[in-house]
């Protein structure tokens, strides 16, 4: 596009560089036009550039830069007059402040995009959106081009603004090997450069900031009359609102919106740009028109129209305000016309057959919603589960700021949080303290009371710590309501925090008086409060009847603790101590959780070290996992679960400990990462229907406990929470590493019941191969009157009958008082547990490991209808029919001390 005459330029243009303006200053006027026009000349060559990077945006090539000239003419009306240092200024602010959405302006700032320090976090940020994990450093270093597309484009955005500040002054090398510039004139560049980056750069400011850096003009240079000052904080507003209002048609051609490959919501910026109209100005307020209207299948065009135009509406109400309270002359457009409800709207902008109904989620009760969600009606009663929350966040912290050092090739650092209790004016103050990233103040008042959005791999937080995105760092929290819980411990909160990247001077506090029901304060931490290396600190003064649960408040004292909650899996007992409470909350723990069990001590004792789960004594662990204290069950701090208890009292529970214990072997992910440490329970316990053993395993949501566990295995298995309040998981581990696990255990539990007279075991073992698709045809899981027979003999079992009985192996197990007893068996009666069950106890219906082939269906119907297909030649479809025909019938199929015994059969018979 050629460059526009003096004539057909805006009133704003040509009162100060036409031919009549400031005449007695000719020659200074001239100076500025001249670097303005060719400034002009250079960078609408780059504003070419930017359709080339960013083809699914709208126009912002020259266009567009002549258009705002226009708009913001519209904008300021006859009264503003602009002397030809504000309009240089003005212009050049125009020219450059979207210059930096393009590959090349980068380059001539002086920098590659692909060479800056944020473009690995992007990158990053691309490969979790499609994968759901923490990059490798291969696919950082090869940057897979898709990938990094997507990545140059999130970053040409949010950058633009910030690299616009430095692209007046910036220089390139031409082909006559000279240097030049976007402000070619020496003493232009230098008046004025500086003071054109910034104005351009604050368009993506908001108006606090703009106010603090832009509020003071500045003076003329030399070459200019004296009484030519700038004020800058008139021209950035003239130039955020002329930017917000440019929607019209020239923004969004047809032809282009026709050949490019455009996303939905590109096509709907598009769409309604191209039907919006120029404006006009009523009454102080822009009116924007789209007389075609918007088909019934253009509706979200339609609804984005009215919610870009309500935000340009509040740009110029905003600016309106910061104008008059910073004593400068206000706009002639104040607002957007039409844009107080939908129905308004829709008059300037008809909707054709249909009708805009404005219904979106409104939340009138703001804290109530957090005092409840964030508490005990997503957590239930138990305030342990606060201590759980706030303790895995903590960990967090650490893991990304030791991710952070690994990632920068920086020194590793001994991470660690800390649990302890203060006494203060008689009542206690539980604290959680960490030394890992630390939050700056704006986190502190943002992100962190960003209630159902998780901060930690944020734009905000990335921002603040330049290559997290990009390292190896895993979150366990990732509802981002975690630390609302810690109201459930009392109402007065404090977080003191600092950032990695400060001092013990940065130090800040947020403080909660009295709940989320009362505003926050955040203040600068007094001399006593400040952090003497990075970190947070969490500190709750406990509510009064949880307070009394502490046995002692004396400082100094040692105390116990006796919690009274109701909530599966967290019922304690007996008293237990804080570290007791710890090894059993935390027992995956990926960092060092150091705590003290006396009033105002300082964490004295590691209570869970990083990763021990991986290496400490197996015994150990379990009794961790049952429940015991690591020095076995005569210790006091015994925990259980509701209910009547499955074991009979601590006995039963070591027992467990020493039996499995030696037994637990790890399994992997399919990153080949430790995923667990488990065992299948011994045979007296997998042939006992009346034993589950819940607590014998259990599955972590990261570092912490769930209530999730596996039936029938003992140990430990890390998993990812379902759902927000992180009671329920689904395990890590992958098949592969499952199937060799599983083959494995059957070796080591058929080498166990060698010559005992344990039977009927193997059935949920079996179940397990199964599902992991794994041989399990040699174990014995079908009882017969010749006893137990394995699945060749199964086969040859069936092959000798023309018909036979099927019963569930429980069916003949006879109880007389406290023992238990097995009765014989008749002749053709065939008996196996049906029930044989592999799920995840605590959350209802879910099956796993889930057999890759052939789904949930059952070990034992899928063995038995192969069984059938080998003796009587009966497909697996005609076995299935069978079993879907047939009644249940009561006979008489065993004996128990000569007596007949009648139960319930399903009989077979051959056709």
């Amino acid at each position: 596009m050629m460059q526009p005459d003096d004539a057909s330029r805006p009133d704003l243009w040509r009162a100060a560089f036409g031919q009549d303006a400031f005449t007695d200053h000719a020659n200074a006027r001239d100076k500025l036009k001249r670097s303005l026009l060719d400034m002009e000349e250079r960078a609408n060559q780059l504003a070419n550039e930017i359709a080339r990077d960013m083809p699914e945006f709208t126009q912002h090539d020259s266009s567009h830069t002549y258009a705002l000239w226009e708009i913001a003419n519209h904008i300021a009306g006859p009264k503003l007059v602009l002397n030809p240092a504000e309009a240089f200024v003005l212009g050049g602010a125009i020219l450059v402040h979207d210059l930096a959405m393009s590959r090349a302006a980068h380059q001539i700032s002086g920098q590659s995009l692909r060479d800056r320090r944020e473009w690995p976090d992007a990158l990053a940020g691309e490969i979790r959106k499609e994968y759901g994990r923490s990059p490798h450093p291969m696919e950082l270093a090869s940057h897979p081009e898709p990938f990094a597309t997507e990545a140059d484009k999130h970053l040409l955005r949010s950058l633009h603004a910030e690299v616009a500040e430095q692209l007046p002054a910036a220089s390139w090398v031409g082909q006559d090997k000279n240097t030049a510039y976007l402000i070619n004139d020496p003493d232009v560049r230098q008046a004025y450069g500086r003071i054109i980056g910034r104005v351009a750069a604050s368009h993506h400011w908001n108006s606090d900031e703009v106010t603090r850096v832009l509020s003071s003009p500045v003076g003329a240079p030399s070459f200019a009359p004296i009484d030519w000052r700038v004020d800058t904080l008139v021209i950035a507003c003239l130039l955020r609102t002329a930017d917000a209002a440019h929607l019209d048609s020239k923004r969004a051609p047809d032809l282009l919106a026709a050949v490019r490959s455009l996303p939905s919501l590109s096509q709907d910026h598009w769409l309604f740009q191209t039907r919006i109209q120029r404006p006009y100005l009523t009454n102080g307020r822009l009116v924007f028109t789209a007389p075609d209207g918007f088909a019934a299948d253009e509706i979200k065009a339609w609804w984005l129209a009215y919610e870009t135009l309500s935000a340009v509406d509040e740009e110029l109400r905003n600016t309106d305000s910061v104008l008059a309270d910073n004593g400068r002359t206000t706009f002639a457009a104040r607002g957007v016309a039409n844009v107080e409800s939908p129905k308004a709207f829709s008059v300037v902008a008809p909707c054709r057959d249909w009708e805009p109904v404005q219904a979106q989620i409104k939340v009138d009760d703001v804290a109530g919603l957090v005092s409840r969600l964030g508490g005990s009606e997503l957590y239930g009663e138990s305030w342990v589960v606060a201590l759980r929350e706030i303790t895995t966040n903590a960990c967090d912290a650490v893991k990304a700021r030791e991710a952070l050092a690994s990632y920068r090739g920086g020194r590793p650092f001994a991470g660690r949080v800390s649990l302890w209790l203060e006494a203060q004016e008689n009542r206690s103050w539980l604290c959680c303290g960490d030394n890992g990233i630390g939050m700056t103040p704006s986190i502190l008042g943002g992100k962190l009371l960003d209630f159902g959005t998780t901060s930690w791999l944020s734009p905000d937080v990335v921002r603040e710590n330049p290559g997290l995105l990009a390292s190896k760092f895993e979150p366990s929290g990732r509802f981002g309501i975690g630390f609302f819980s810690v109201f459930m411990m009392g109402s007065r909160v404090q977080v003191v925090s600092r950032s990695v990247s400060g001092g013990p001077a940065d130090t800040w506090v947020l403080e909660f008086s009295n709940g989320v029901e009362h505003r926050p304060i955040l203040r600068k931490a007094t001399h006593g409060e400040q952090l003497d290396e990075p970190g947070t600190i969490i500190k709750v003064q406990l509510h009064e009847d949880l307070d009394s649960d502490f046995s002692s408040l004396n400082n100094g004292d040692a105390f116990s603790l006796r919690l009274r909650v109701t909530r599966v899996s967290w019922r304690m007992i007996e008293d237990v101590t804080l570290t007791g409470i710890m090894r059993y909350l935390m027992p995956a723990a990926e960092v060092d959780i150091w705590t003290s069990d006396r009033i105002g001590g300082r964490s004295s004792k590691c209570a869970v070290a990083a990763q021990e789960w991986l290496h400490m004594d197996g015994v150990t662990l379990m009794r961790r996992i049952v429940g015991l204290p690591d020095n076995g069950p005569d210790g006091a701090d015994f925990i259980g679960i509701d209910g009547d208890d499955p074991w009979d009292g601590k006995s039963e529970a070591e027992n467990i400990a020493q039996q499995v214990g030696g037994r637990l072997q790890v399994v992997h992910d399919e990153e080949n990462r430790p995923a667990g440490r488990i065992a299948m329970l011994d045979a007296e316990f997998l042939e006992d229907e009346d034993f589950s053993y819940p607590t014998a395993s259990i599955i972590t949501a990261g570092p912490a406990r769930t209530s999730a566990t596996l039936s029938n295995v003992s140990g430990i298995l890390i998993g990812q929470p379902r759902g927000a309040a992180r009671e329920f998981a689904y395990p890590l581990a992958s098949y592969a590493s499952m199937g060799d696990w599983v083959t494995s255990q059957m070796e080591e539990l058929t080498a166990l019941a060698e010559g005992s007279d344990r039977e009927g075991w193997s059935t949920v073992v079996a179940e397990m191969a199964w599902r992991l698709d794994k041989d399990a045809r040699h174990l014995r899981c079908w009882r017969t009157q010749e006893g137990w027979l394995d699945y060749p003999n199964l086969v040859r079992w069936i092959s000798k009958r023309s018909s036979f009985l099927v019963s569930d192996h429980y069916s003949f197990r006879v109880e007389i008082g406290p023992d238990s007893f097995s009765a014989d068996l008749d002749e053709d009666v065939l008996a196996f547990d049906a029930t044989a069950n592999i799920r995840i106890a605590g959350n209802v219906g879910t099956g796993w490991p889930r057999n890759v082939k052939h789904g949930e269906r059952p070990a034992f119907k899928f063995m038995f209808c192969s069984a059938m297909k080998e003796s009587w030649g009966m497909d697996v479809a005609t076995v299935d029919q069978f079993f879907r025909r047939m009644k249940t019938e009561w006979v008489q199929a065993g004996k128990f001390q000569g007596r007949p015994l009648v139960v319930a059969v399903q009989p077979f018979v051959r056709e």
